[in-house]
Formats: C-alpha cells, sequence, structure tokens
C-alpha cells in the first residue's frame, strides 16, 4: 500500500512539474482584421453620399510630401536605408537614422507617408497627444467620401474605427490616425492620397463607378513583399516598445523561422490558430527550431492591410497587447506569408543573451 502512495506522489509532482514547465507558453486567440477587405459594395445610380466637409490642408509637417516628386523627398530625407515592394504595387521607402518612416513610392510620387516616431513633425498632430484634444479641433465622421475623376467611394468607419483608426478629410490627402486605446493617445499616423487609400480598403466600403485594384505579385515577388513586412514588423514593434518605455527586442534568426514557418503553414494549409495540425503548439515548434527560452509567447494577426495596420490591431488588442509590450522578453522572430502574420516572443537564458 506504502509503494502504491509513493507512486501517487511521484506522479503528482511530476504533472505538477510539468505544468510548470508547460506554463512558460500560453497562448492568445488569434486576431483576425475586423474589415473584410476586398469585399467593397457597388452601389447602383448617383451619389453614394453626399459631399463632407474637409479640412484644410497641413502648410507644414509631413503631410506635404504626399503628391510630391521623390526628388523632393531625397532632398529633405537623402536616400532612404532601404526600399521593400509592397503587395499594391508600390514600393515602401524605409528610413531609420534621424526619423522612423515608412514612404509609399508610386511612378516617382509619395503616395503615403507614416510613422509613430514621436521626434515626427506631423501637423496639425503630435504623436503622444490626447485623443481628447484631437477631437476638440477635428471634424471627426464615421462615413468619409472619396471622390476619384467620375468614381465615387464611401468609408464606413465601425464603433472601433472611431475610438482608435480615425480617417480625416484633408484637401487630396487623407490622415489615418492611429489611436491608442489605452492611453488615450496618438500612437502613429499615416497621411495617404486618395486612390492608395481606396486600393488598401481599410475600412467598409461602398462604391459607384470602377473599383481601384492591384495586380497580384508574382511568387517571386510576394516573397520580397513579405520579408520586407517581416522586417517592418519588426522595427515597428520595437518602436512601439520605446514609445512605452520598454528596451528593444532583439532579432534572432531561429525565432524568425520558427515565425516564417508558421505563417506559411496557416496559409498553405488553411486555417488560423496557435494549434498547427502539422507542427504542433509554439513550444513544439520552439523545439524543432532549437530555441532554449525561459518564457515565449506568440501574436498572429490575419487580412491585416499591411505591418501597420498588423501591428496596430495587436497594439489594441488586451491579450496581444500584453505580448507586444511585455517587458521581459529579449528577442523577437516575425514571419509573414501574404495575410498571415506572426511574431513569437521569448526571453532568453541570460548566458544565450551575453552570447547574442
Amino acid at each position: 500500500m506504502k509503494v502504491i502512495w509513493k507512486i501517487i506522489i511521484l506522479l503528482i509532482i511530476v504533472l505538477v512539474g510539468f505544468y510548470i514547465i508547460d506554463d512558460r507558453v500560453k497562448e492568445n486567440k488569434p486576431l483576425e482584421s475586423p474589415v473584410k477587405h476586398g469585399t467593397a459594395i457597388p452601389v447602383p445610380g448617383k451619389g453614394v453620399g453626399m459631399p463632407l466637409p474637409q479640412e484644410e490642408r497641413p502648410e507644414s509637417g509631413i503631410s506635404l510630401f504626399v503628391g510630391k516628386s521623390i526628388e523632393v523627398l531625397i532632398e529633405q530625407w537623402g536616400e532612404p536605408d532601404r526600399v521593400e515592394p509592397s503587395d499594391y504595387g508600390y514600393d515602401w521607402w524605409i528610413y531609420n537614422k534621424e526619423q522612423q518612416l515608412m514612404v509609399g513610392v508610386t511612378e516617382g510620387k509619395v503616395n503615403q507617408v507614416y510613422t509613430a516616431d514621436l521626434s515626427s513633425d506631423v501637423q496639425p498632430f503630435e504623436i503622444g497627444q490626447d485623443v481628447k484634444d484631437i477631437y476638440r479641433f477635428t471634424i471627426v465622421e464615421s462615413e468619409v467620401g472619396v471622390q476619384i475623376e467620375e468614381n465615387e467611394y464611401t468609408f464606413t468607419l465601425n464603433s472601433d474605427d472611431v475610438k482608435n483608426r480615425l480617417l480625416i478629410k484633408y484637401e487630396n490627402v487623407y490622415a489615418q490616425l492611429y489611436i491608442d486605446d489605452v492611453d488615450g493617445e496618438l500612437e502613429a499616423i499615416r497621411f495617404i492620397d486618395p486612390i492608395t487609400l481606396v486600393l488598401h480598403q481599410p475600412y467598409d466600403m461602398s462604391y459607384m463607378g470602377e473599383i481601384v485594384s492591384a495586380d497580384r505579385p508574382s511568387s517571386s515577388m510576394q516573397m520580397e513583399v513579405d520579408r520586407g513586412m517581416e522586417r517592418q514588423i519588426f522595427e515597428l514593434t520595437n518602436l512601439y516598445r520605446k514609445n512605452h518605455g520598454l528596451q528593444k527586442v532583439l532579432s534572432d534568426y531561429n525565432l524568425t523561422v520558427a515565425a516564417q514557418q508558421h505563417s506559411e503553414d496557416m496559409a498553405l494549409e488553411n486555417y488560423f490558430s496557435h494549434e498547427s495540425p502539422m507542427t504542433g503548439n509554439l513550444s513544439d515548434r520552439l523545439e524543432e527550431v532549437g530555441i532554449d527560452y525561459r518564457k515565449a509567447r506568440e501574436n498572429i494577426a490575419f487580412n491585416y492591410v499591411d505591418a501597420i495596420e498588423a501591428v496596430h490591431g495587436w497594439l489594441n488588442s488586451p491579450a496581444h497587447r500584453t505580448v507586444l509590450l511585455e517587458k521581459d522578453f529579449s528577442h523577437l522572430g516575425t514571419g509573414a506569408y501574404g495575410k498571415y502574420y506572426t511574431q513569437v516572443f521569448v526571453r532568453m537564458p541570460i548566458e544565450e543573451k551575453r552570447q547574442q
């Protein structure tokens, strides 16, 4: 009888130990974009929406570059640190030195400028500005119209958009305001031209006339797009962490491989989950690539317009925000495959951190 009790106690100890070890990895719910991109609703007849009020275009700041030639951009900021293709036929010019900027370029002209850098001039706003101040002096509408030649488009902002993803109309340019729901501050901003805004369809959209669309990238080009989005997710994550007073995370090749493989697996096997029918859970996948860790978490997202929208989505989802802004993590791997995005954060052993 004593032997049986000893066996039972031993089993309990083993199970408790397994639970403690397994607790190093926790999963949150997958995050899917609330906007079903590519599902714009055609509206017959005239007048999709009444002309809506627009603000006067800012007289200074980075919004002035939208619509200008790249020569003007280069004169101000110099050559970009790198150039990456996008899913929409334009290139991203990435600046990471004086300020962190992402500039969209189509046929030699700037189509958008994005920043979350606290030092950027984003007149008439400021990064870190209280959202209450923004509501006080800005016309905020739940429906925003776009006119391109004879075509009319109407974006409808849902309740979450009105809280944390505002769309403000100016003359020949639109501002997308990315608000931090928790802190109630402007986290980032994108100034964008009308055609590219319609091309993205970042909000629910109805239209009268012709729809604007981009050609699908070739398979080789899509690989370049994915690698670019991975770098962008990594850099935006560190910029957000910096803005919230946290240390930057370091890149790790094996973590990146794990994140890339999970995004690819989700796309090819047509599922959206932390649990893969092919490669198991996060713990299994980290073991497969030989990662030694003390703590690990994973964020995944699906069907967001680009890296900017995906990272902002994680920031304003409580469970994903906790992971994104966890102070204990030391390393990050990012993966992108089409519209499937993955972040894998870990805290590595101290001795391994020193080696890195």
